[in-house]
């Protein structure tokens, strides 16, 4: 791996020198050391990623006692349980005896965990019962160590949306997700059963920088990167009964849209489709209007969305639901896991057009994750293949930016800043700008 920095304490003069942000002067820049520099990626790791909430997972996905979900925070692996008595708990996927990763299996149910090292056996309450111990010949001071599962130091779900934090110095989960909620609620107002993950994932590794992957939401990136997409959308568009029934994003340059910034890094991202009726919810139109009225109707049904809820997870209602989570491995390499939500109770037709249209997009076979994951990994390539420092521009749409929310986002009760044009880049400032003070406050310390 070519290296242009030596892996030293970073100091708050090198955080000036990676991010550029004069709003004054219409001028925001970010270095590309952030993307490659190995010390950087260890400061992140300690300083964002084991200091604020993080997605692990659905309720939907441990959805009964001792069943389990084996999810990341950075590059720590953590359990999520529900022990008898069905109650939500998190850990270290970690025996505390010598380390070893307990499960490697995604997900299941279990009472006990037993590693497979010293046969160490745990319960879903993460209490601990060494094997052997009447013949162990263990010390008193060892029967006084504490040898249970160490516990993540925050849990909560927010309307089935599970969260974690390493550290107890977080704010609650609803003021971490502040105005960005309203992003969630769209996805679980979607049924009155509530929402569950289907079966199935699509993971795999990139070798690009995790911050690169956020950026995935803009529109700015659409037409070039996925014409052999919009090929596809219009041939089916001229056929009388077409197999996959798709969302018309030819249309999306000129339809109304743009992006709003919430707080703590946090940002959506929206268009109109003129066929609404295409997408899985809207089978339900009638249903979903006469519970929230014709102008939330219209943003859950005829609005392209896609949040990021800084730093792990972009939450897209597209192409079908998705669930992106993006775990960072290393300075150059990211580790990608896509589910697919869905309101449960939803009609047949509106499940198979749900599935269709995911596999569609961004399925192994699909053709837009193939088009993002190349260029990401090509952006990657550039970024390292040269020594002579160089700043990444995002300057498109900064004379867009409102103060205020606009009366799209009014209607909806959304309370940000504004971003008026779907294909402007400047609505990711706000996620820089959070791993700055975030940077910066753990150099402090």
């Amino acid at each position: 791996m070519d290296q242009h920095y030596e892996p030293e304490l970073l100091t708050p003069a090198d955080l000036d020198d990676m991010l550029i942000d004069l709003p004054e002067e219409g001028r925001f820049e970010v270095g590309r050391r952030m993307f490659e520099d190995p010390a950087v990626f260890d400061l992140e790791m300690r300083h964002i990623f084991e200091s604020t909430w993080i997605y692990v997972c659905h309720e939907s996905q441990v959805p009964d006692p001792h069943d389990y979900f084996a999810g990341r925070i950075g590059l720590n692996k953590v359990l999520i349980t529900r022990n008898g008595e069905g109650e939500l708990k998190g850990f270290l996927n970690s025996c505390t005896h010598r380390g070893l990763q307990l499960t490697t299996a995604k997900k299941g149910n279990k009472k006990n965990f037993m590693c497979p090292f010293h046969g160490w056996v745990f319960n879903s309450d993460g209490v601990c019962a060494v094997d052997s111990h009447a013949d162990g010949a263990y010390s008193d001071s060892f029967d006084q160590q504490g040898h249970n599962l160490v516990s993540v130091a925050k849990l909560e779900s927010y309307r089935g949306f599970v969260f974690a934090s390493l550290s107890a110095d977080v704010p609650t989960l609803t003021e971490f997700l502040g105005g960005a909620a309203i992003a969630l609620d769209m996805f679980a107002d979607q049924s009155e059963e509530g929402l569950e993950v289907l079966k199935g994932e699509i993971r795999y590794s990139s070798r690009a920088n995790w911050k690169t992957q956020l950026e995935n939401i803009d529109g700015y990136h659409f037409f070039p990167t996925h014409m052999s997409y919009i090929g596809l959308i219009q041939k089916r568009m001229e056929e009388d009964n077409p197999t996959v029934q798709t969302i018309d994003a030819t249309a999306m340059a000129s339809m109304p849209g743009g992006a709003y910034e919430f707080e703590n890094g946090h940002c959506m991202n929206w268009t109109f489709m003129p066929n609404g009726d295409e997408r899985p919810l809207g089978f339900q139109r009638e249903q979903i209007e006469k519970q929230f009225g014709a102008e939330k109707s219209r943003w859950m049904i005829d609005h392209v969305r896609n949040a990021i809820i800084y730093p792990s997870v972009l939450f897209m209602d597209q192409s079908s639901s998705t669930i992106r989570l993006v775990h960072p491995v290393s300075a150059t390499e990211s580790l990608i896991e896509i589910y697919c939500l869905a309101p449960k109770g939803e009609p047949a037709e509106a499940r198979e057009r749900r599935i269709r249209q995911y596999e569609d997009f961004l399925g192994p076979a699909g053709l837009a994750t193939t088009d993002d994951q190349s260029l990401f990994e090509a952006c990657q390539r550039g970024v390292m293949s040269s020594q002579i420092p160089m700043m990444h521009g995002y300057g498109r749409g900064v004379e867009r930016i409102k103060p205020g929310t606009d009366s799209a986002g009014k209607a909806v009760g959304i309370d940000a800043m504004t971003h008026s044009d779907i294909n402007d880049e400047a609505m990711i400032h706000g996620s820089y700008r959070v791993w700055k003070e975030m940077m910066a406050k753990g150099l402090a310390s």
